[in-house]
């Protein structure tokens, strides 16, 4: 067993050769008292290795409870007592062959902040028998040495060796493997022995013996020119790798140090032409370039890790950070910047990793000191969030305004605001103006939607424009067939408001789904329930759920809120099996860092009788509350305002309420406008006076019911019972009835006649 974190959750495995693992789990007290579990999960995934990939489940019955909906064993069950267990059957998992290498990963997660707060990890070897047994190194190369596929058997042994690279046994068992394989022939293993002399990780690290081995593979290769490595370091980098020459010219440079070659070598190997290449030497290129401080060679690590090119595991990730503190160390402001966000996240590569704020902070500060510009404009934008940093007004505009000068476009987006808006500067509209002309040149979304938004309304903010809407819409066109997505959706939106662009539906949606198949979550969402409806296009929701899953995975609030929906009760047309709370709140709690909608679903769940073991405090229930209210959030402001008036968990204000509810009625909320109504009424709110005016209640009323508010309808259809409404058309008052009867309301008798009267009309 692998302790993979400071541990407050011990795990025990018992393994049942007939029928199941057994998965014992002693959670620390601490984490387990009522006000802390109920919003900890654990969670639970396996995988195979090499390459750490996620084990699929069993197509089974007795599979679904431990499947996600990718068919992957990964599944989630709340924290309830310091000893839990959890049965896994064997029908659950996939078939597996001998030598199989099992990885079960058990996760102590808070769904609030997302953090890992504590994690195990087994290693489980599969017998011949094809059932897993626990890993042991004498397991692994009494199976090695029968392994008849060479390539299975390399690949092994290297997942092997560099996760034991400290133990001297596993080490020389492991080399005495390689060395059976390199004397048949194998020149990959004659490689790798060369490798593992050659590195000081290992506990035999030898340069003698490398060199031995590099001379045994040189004598299976074609010979290279016998020369001084001091030739190879005065041959001419070509400009490009198009032939075999220039590409041995590349490989004798990058093997005497250069980095530029280095760099070429992977780039070419990324080609179409360079696809033969071989992948881990080409990786092993870059990942010296960029250990050098090659700053292309970084930022080309850093891609292809997030494309996962390479399978990632948590050795990936640890030598993935020591790779870029090497290169920190030269002052390599994009290796500082990647460190910032992987000490400020806690997270590398999609591996839990210590976070350390203080520390994130110091990398962010370094490589802005080093020249960079995202550095730099992050160093801004931290400070104008909330200065969570507590940097100087003064300092922080100095990065934004280096950010901007040094050419990064959203930099200058935001400093042309700031000019415009005379705000922490001086006013001046022209300067703002240009750096924002700047900016949509660069083709910067946000400043390119200011430049068509000028042209369309003939004004930006408090300055004139040239107001000429043909121009605007040519703008926005160009600018979405230039990739920008804004364009895209708010083109989407121009057709099915009132078609000003004049456009057929095919065309519309061409820019919504090309602006999805770019990457934009806010266009993969909306083209994601276009594929949902089934109006425009044929309905997808295979296609729908994918978008809606990535355009979540981007943090896109909508999207997570709709994953919510789609786990706890589904999402229009998307329907999931059965229902899965754990998920849908785990979404639900995301989608209300910022979206209004979500916070206030928190809220209302948190007031429901079966909330005794919600997974939030009334108190952080309040708190969401209070944050959608005051991003305007109607139905949130009505209820703020009730709770002033009734001083229910705050203090008593009637007159902050009041305020609230008029804003909320504002809006059109339905319950805020009938309740509105009554309090103009009855002249009085949270037992002090207010203006009474019986003319304005009545107007409410009435407007209440037309929004369809059910106690505004019932009120309505009693008061025309009684004859208190003599001036309505009694056509439409038996409409807002038939409102409140559906809504299941009872009405007084005298409303009976309306309601017999209805009835008959409908049939």
């Amino acid at each position: 067993m692998e302790n993979s974190s400071e541990s407050s959750m011990a795990v025990d495995v018992a393994i049942d050769d007939e029928s199941k693992l057994t998965v014992s789990l002693q959670i620390a007290s601490s984490l387990t008292s009522w006000r802390h579990r109920r919003h900890r999960v654990i969670s639970v995934q396996f995988f195979q290795n090499p390459g750490n990939l996620p084990l699929h489940a069993a197509d089974q019955p007795e599979s679904s409870t431990f499947r996600n909906d990718d068919g992957e064993l990964d599944f989630s069950l709340p924290l309830r007592q310091e000893k839990q267990s959890i049965s896994i059957p064997y029908t659950a998992m996939p078939s597996f062959t001998y030598g199989d290498l099992i990885n079960l990963r058990v996760s102590l997660e808070d769904t609030v902040t997302g953090e890992v707060l504590s994690y195990e990890s087994v290693d489980f070897l599969v017998k011949k028998n094809g059932l897993p047994d626990f890993f042991s190194h004498q397991r692994m190369r009494d199976y090695l040495k029968t392994e008849q596929q060479t390539e299975v058997r390399l690949a092994k042994i290297d997942y092997w060796l560099s996760r034991n690279a400290d133990k001297d046994q596993v080490v020389r068992m492991g080399i005495e493997l390689l060395k059976e394989l390199a004397m048949n022939g194998s020149s990959e293993a004659a490689e790798k022995l060369a490798d593992v002399y050659s590195d000081n990780r290992f506990t035999i690290h030898n340069k003698n013996e490398a060199e031995k081995w590099k001379h045994h593979l040189a004598k299976k290769m074609p010979k290279k020119p016998d020369t001084h490595v001091q030739s190879e370091k005065n041959k001419k980098l070509p400009a490009q790798i198009s032939d075999e020459a220039s590409l041995k010219t590349c490989e004798e440079l990058a093997e005497s140090g250069d980095n530029e070659a280095q760099f070429m070598i992977y780039a070419y190997s990324c080609l179409p032409e360079g696809s033969s290449y071989e992948d881990s030497r080409a990786f092993a290129y870059v990942k010296a370039a960029a250990e050098s401080g090659l700053t292309k060679a970084v930022r080309a690590l850093a891609g292809a890790y997030k494309k996962n090119l390479v399978f990632i595991s948590i050795e990936n990730a640890q030598e993935y950070i020591g790779i870029l503190k090497t290169a920190a160390k030269k002052k390599q402001a994009l290796a500082e910047y990647l460190l910032f966000h992987i000490s400020y996240e806690g997270s590398c590569l999609g591996q839990p990793v210590n976070g350390n704020r203080k520390e994130a902070y110091a990398w962010l500060l370094s490589s802005a000191e080093h020249g960079g510009i995202d550095a730099a404009y992050d160093l801004w934008h931290y400070f104008e969030q909330g200065n969570e940093f507590l940097m100087e007004q003064e300092k922080a505009l100095k990065w934004l305004i280096f950010a901007a000068d040094h050419g990064l476009a959203k930099a200058k987006t935001r400093l042309g605001d700031l000019y415009i808006d005379g705000h922490y500067l001086d006013k001046d509209d022209r300067k703002g103006l240009a750096y924002l002309k700047e900016a949509s040149e660069q083709k910067d979304w946000e400043a390119q939607m200011k430049q068509y938004e000028g042209y369309y309304e003939g004004r930006y903010k408090d300055i004139l424009w040239e107001k000429n809407r043909t121009k605007a819409l040519k703008l926005l066109k160009s600018f979405a067939q230039s990739g920008n997505p804004r364009a895209c959706v708010l083109i989407m939106d121009k057709y099915e408001r009132d078609n000003e662009m004049m456009m057929d539906h095919r065309e519309a949606v061409g820019y919504l789904r090309s602006a999805a198949k770019s990457g934009d979550a806010l266009a993969m969402y909306r083209y994601a329930n276009v594929l949902l409806d089934g109006f425009y296009v044929s309905a997808d929701l295979a296609e729908a759920k994918h978008l809606i899953e990535t355009s979540a995975a981007l943090n896109y609030p909508e999207a997570q809120f709709a994953l919510y929906h789609y786990y706890f009760s589904g999402y229009k047309s998307l329907h999931h099996d059965h229902v899965n709370k754990e998920r849908a709140y785990q979404w639900l709690l995301k989608a209300a860092r910022t979206l209004p909608s979500a916070q206030y679903e928190l809220w209302k769940l948190s007031k429901q009788d079966n909330a005794a073991d919600w997974i939030i405090t009334d108190k952080r229930a309040v708190e969401y509350l209070f944050r959608s209210a005051a991003q305007k959030y109607s139905p949130a402001l009505f209820q703020v305002g009730m709770a002033f008036g009734s001083g229910s968990g705050i203090e008593t204000n009637p007159e902050r309420g009041l305020s609230l509810i008029e804003e909320a009625a504002a809006l059109h909320h339905p319950e805020a406008v009938y309740e509105l109504a009554q309090i103009r009424l009855r002249g009085s709110f949270g037992g002090q006076e207010v203006a009474k005016d019986e003319n304005e209640g009545l107007h409410l009323l009435l407007l209440s019911a037309e929004l369809g508010y059910p106690l505004a309808c019932k009120q309505v259809g009693e008061w025309y019972a009684k004859g208190l409404l003599p001036n309505e058309s009694e056509l439409w008052v038996r409409q807002i009835v038939k409102a409140a009867i559906d809504a299941g309301l009872a009405l007084d008798e005298q409303v009976s006649p309306l309601v017999k009267q209805e009835a008959a009309s409908a049939n």
